[in-house]
C-alpha cells in the first residue's frame, strides 16, 4: 500500500488549506514554505515523449472508479476517468467545470442540481460522452449489491438522476435532504462509459428508487446480474471495460508486476489547465520490498517512488544526485492512526483506548523511525485547515503510569500472576491479548514493534499479522481484526468525517472499520452536513473533533511528510497542497536529448 493511502479511498473525507501552525497544536515546522508554495510552470520548450515508471508497493486494488478503495487506484483512475467539476487549479478548492459546461443550477431549497454536459467530449474509443453515461455511473454506484459502499456514503441522500426533457446533455440530480457539500460530491464522481461497462444496458432496467434498500434490489434480477458483473475482476481490471474520457488510456495489467497507461492521442481538453500531457506512458512497477525498490532507484530502473522506509529516504538516498535522482518531502494532507475493533471486549471501554494511546511514544517513534519526517496530531482534520482545525486538543504524551491507572480503573488486573492483565467478562476470564493487522509497510511494522514493547511492560500482549494489501483491505472491510494501523488520505474538498466515524458506516462494507458508535458524534455529523453557514459548520466540526478526541475513536498518530525520489531528467515537477497526490505526473516532460524511453521500447 502506498503510505499516502488509504483510501483508503477514494472519495473520502477531509480538507486542507494553506499550512498554518497554531500555537497550541504542537506542529511547528520550519520548512512550511516547502509545502505551501507551488512553483511556477516550466513548459517552455516542452515536448511530448518518454515514460514515467512509478514504483508502488502493491497492485492497485482496482481501476474501476466506482468500486476502488485504495489511493493508488484512485490516483491512476483519475488519469483515465474524468469528473463533472474538480479543483483543477490544485492550489485551492475552487471547482473548475470539466465535463460540465458550468457550475450547476441549484434550487433555493438545495435539493436539485442541474448540470449541462459539455458537448464534443468523447471517450478514448471515440464514442461521445453524454448524460446517459453520467446516469449509468450513478446507477452503478447506488446499486446496493455493487461493492461501492465507500462511494455511496458520500451521497446517500441521492434520490434520482435524470435527463431534462430527454436532452442527453442536461442532467438533473435530486437529493432527499440538503447537504452543504452536494455540489462537491456530485461533481467528484468519475464518469464511466456505459457502452463499455454495461453493454447489456442492465442499469436501464432498474430505477434509483429500487436502489434504496437491499430487499427491494433483490427483487430485480437485472440489479443482481449487473452487480455480479460489475464486482468481477473483468469490470475492475480489464482495459476493454474501463474506458474513460481522460488524457490516458488504461492499456495492460500484469498482476504483481506492471500496470500500463498510454497517452490518449485524441484527448479532447489539452488546452485546459492540467489538460496537456507530455509522457507517452505512465507505468506502475510493483516492488513490494522497499530495500529492493531502493536498489532499483539507484539502478535507474524507476523514475518516481514514494519511499516507505524513512531510514532509506534519509540515509540510503541521502545523495540522490549520484543516481541522477532528486528528493522532495512536502507535507501531504493525510493522517496515520491506530484503529480498534470496538466489537471486541478489549476495546469497547474508552478508558482502555485512552490507556493504549498513552502507551504510544509518538515522539520516540517520529524521531527514531520516521526520522523526524512527521508531526504528531490529535484528530482527523489537517492542521493546515485553519477554518476547521481545533487547536484546543491537548497533545497526549507517552505516560505508562497513567495507562496503568486507567487499565486498573477499567477492571484489568493480573489476577493470576502470569504477567498478563486479565478481566472477567460474562463469567469468563479474558486475557488482554490481541493482534495488530498491518499491510506490508515496513515502517508501520517497526512502529507497532515499539508500541507492542510498551504494552508488554504493563501486561498487554500484542502480536503482529502482516497481509498483502488486497487481503488486508478485505479483512478490515469485514471487521476481521483486533487492531490495525492505517492512514487516510484527505480529499480535495471540505472536511466531512461521516465516512469513517458515523455509526451507519460500520455496516454494509462501510469505512467505519472499528465500529465506532456515538449518538453525540452522529448528531454532530448530521448537523454538520446540513449546515450551509461556513462559520457555524466550522464550529460544529470543532465540537466533533473534541468528541472523537474524548472517545479516542482512533489513536491519532501523525501527519507525515511525503518522501519522494524522482529522476532528474524531468522538468515542470511541481508539488501541490491539495490531494489526491502532491504531484501531477502528466505535466512532467523531458527534453528530447535526455529522453530515456521511446514508444517502441
Amino acid at each position: 500500500m502506498k503510505t499516502h493511502f488509504n483510501l483508503l479511498l477514494c472519495t473520502a473525507l477531509l480538507a486542507l488549506f494553506s499550512f498554518n501552525c497554531s500555537k497550541k497544536d504542537n506542529t511547528t515546522n520550519e520548512n512550511k514554505d516547502d509545502y505551501t508554495k507551488v512553483s511556477a510552470t516550466d513548459t517552455t520548450g516542452a515536448v511530448i515523449g518518454d515514460w514515467i515508471i512509478q514504483r508502488e508497493l502493491a497492485d492497485p486494488q482496482s481501476l474501476n472508479p466506482v468500486t476502488l478503495q485504495d489511493a493508488t487506484g484512485r490516483e491512476f483512475s483519475l488519469h483515465v476517468f474524468e469528473r463533472l467539476m474538480w479543483s483543477a487549479g490544485r492550489e485551492d478548492y475552487e471547482l473548475v467545470p470539466w465535463l460540465a459546461e458550468a457550475p450547476p443550477e441549484e434550487t433555493p431549497d438545495h435539493l436539485t442540481y442541474t448540470f449541462k454536459i459539455r458537448k464534443g467530449v468523447t471517450f478514448s474509443d471515440g464514442k461521445p460522452l453524454t448524460g446517459k453515461d453520467v446516469i449509468f455511473t450513478f446507477k452503478a454506484m447506488m446499486n446496493p449489491m455493487v461493492d461501492a459502499a465507500q462511494s455511496r456514503q458520500a451521497i446517500d441522500m441521492l434520490k434520482n438522476v435524470e435527463l431534462v426533457n430527454g436532452d442527453e446533455y442536461i442532467v438533473r440530480f435530486t437529493i432527499s435532504r440538503p447537504y452543504f457539500k452536494a455540489i462537491y460530491s456530485l461533481s467528484d464522481y468519475q464518469v464511466m462509459s456505459m457502452a463499455a461497462a454495461d453493454p447489456e444496458k442492465l442499469t436501464e432496467r432498474y430505477t434509483f428508487e429500487e436502489c434504496k434498500d437491499m430487499a427491494t434490489a433483490l427483487k430485480n434480477p437485472a440489479m443482481k446480474k449487473f452487480a455480479d458483473f460489475f464486482n468481477s475482476q473483468e469490470a475492475n481490471r480489464d482495459p476493454s471495460r474501463l474506458i474513460g474520457s481522460g488524457p490516458y488510456i488504461f492499456e495492460k495489467w500484469d498482476t504483481g508486476q506492471w500496470v500500463y497507461f498510454k497517452r490518449n492521442p485524441n484527448y479532447w481538453n489539452r488546452t485546459a489547465v492540467h489538460g496537456m500531457t507530455y509522457p507517452e506512458k505512465l507505468i506502475i512497477k510493483v516492488i513490494q520490498d522497499q530495500s529492493a525498490a531502493t536498489v532499483a532507484a539507484k539502478n535507474k530502473e524507476i523514475d518516481l517512488m514514494y519511499v516507505t522506509k524513512p531510514m532509506d529516504f534519509v540515509k540510503e538516498l541521502a545523495n540522490p544526485e549520484q543516481f541522477n535522482m532528486k528528493k522532495a518531502d512536502p507535507f501531504e494532507p493525510q493522517f496515520v492512526y491506530i484503529g480498534y475493533n470496538m466489537n471486541n471486549v478489549l476495546f469497547n471501554d474508552v478508558k482502555v483506548r485512552w490507556a493504549l494511546t498513552y502507551l504510544v511514544d509518538r515522539k520516540l517513534i517520529i524521531d527514531k523511525i520516521q526520522y523526524g519526517l512527521a508531526v504528531p496530531i490529535q484528530g482527523p482534520v489537517y492542521f493546515g485547515d485553519k477554518k476547521n482545525f481545533n487547536p484546543d486538543l491537548p497533545p497526549i504524551e507517552f505516560d505508562p503510569e497513567k495507562a496503568k491507572q486507567l487499565l486498573s480503573e477499567a477492571g484489568w488486573k493480573d489476577s493470576d500472576g502470569d504477567g498478563v492483565l486479565d478481566k472477567t467478562v460474562n463469567g469468563k476470564k479474558v486475557d488482554f491479548k490481541f493482534t495488530y493487522l498491518l499491510n506490508t509497510n515496513e515502517s508501520r511494522k517497526q512502529t507497532i514493534l515499539v508500541v507492542a514493547d510498551a504494552l508488554k511492560k504493563v501486561g498487554i500482549i500484542a502480536e503482529i499479522q502482516t497481509l498483502e494489501w488486497s487481503v488486508f483491505l478485505e479483512k478490515i472491510k469485514k471487521h476481521e481484526f483486533d487492531a490495525l494501523m492505517g492512514a487516510w488520505v484527505l480529499s480535495d474538498y471540505p472536511p466531512d468525517q461521516y465516512q469513517i466515524f458515523h455509526s451507519s458506516q460500520s455496516k454494509n462494507d462501510g469505512s467505519n472499520y472499528g465500529s465506532y458508535s456515538s449518538p453525540l458524534a452522529d448528531s454532530l455529523m448530521q448537523a454538520y452536513r446540513s449546515e450551509f453557514d461556513e462559520i457555524k459548520r466550522a464550529a460544529i466540526n470543532k465540537q466533533l473533533q473534541r468528541v472523537l478526541y474524548d472517545d479516542q475513536a482512533y489513536t491519532f498518530l501523525w501527519t507525515p511528510k511525503a518522501k519522494y525520489v524522482y529522476a532528474d531528467r524531468f522538468k515542470n515537477v511541481r508539488w501541490y497542497p491539495t490531494p489526491p497526490t502532491a504531484y501531477h505526473t502528466p505535466e512532467w516532460w523531458v527534453p528530447a536529448n535526455q529522453r530515456k524511453y521511446q514508444s517502441g521500447n
